[in-house]
């Protein structure tokens, strides 16, 4: 996906990698939660979802207090409110939004190779 901001493409396709989980999982039903990082891991690729855990993580949020928090994998919604170094001194690079971009379509295209529709 080529897309001016990074972070406009990482958090478009974790939401492109989050409704194809759960339609694999459940038919497209609704199931609460993002948990992408736990439903790659239950398909067999633990690997790639610890480290697209890790390139998440690295990125920094406002969390509900105000203070910076690292991104929750299974909660990348907080992306929405990523503290980026253009504003924050010290915070979340587009190199480190490549990074977790990088991350997430080397998820896709595992999962493409076992047959799930991502």
């Amino acid at each position: 996906m080529a897309v001016a901001s990074p972070l406009l493409g990482l958090y478009c396709s974790l939401v492109d990698l989050e409704l194809a989980l759960k339609n694999h999982f459940w038919g497209g039903g609704w199931r609460r939660g993002h948990r992408v990082i736990e439903w790659v891991a239950e398909l067999g690729e633990a690997a790639l979802s610890v480290h697209m855990e890790n390139c998440i993580a690295a990125l920094q949020c406002t969390a509900l207090t105000g203070a910076a928090a690292a991104v929750a994998g299974n909660s990348y919604p907080d992306l929405r409110y990523l503290r980026h170094a253009d504003d924050f001194a010290g915070t979340s690079t587009d190199q480190q939004l490549q990074a977790a971009l990088q991350a997430v379509d080397d998820v896709k295209n595992a999962l493409r190779a076992q047959g799930v529709a991502v």
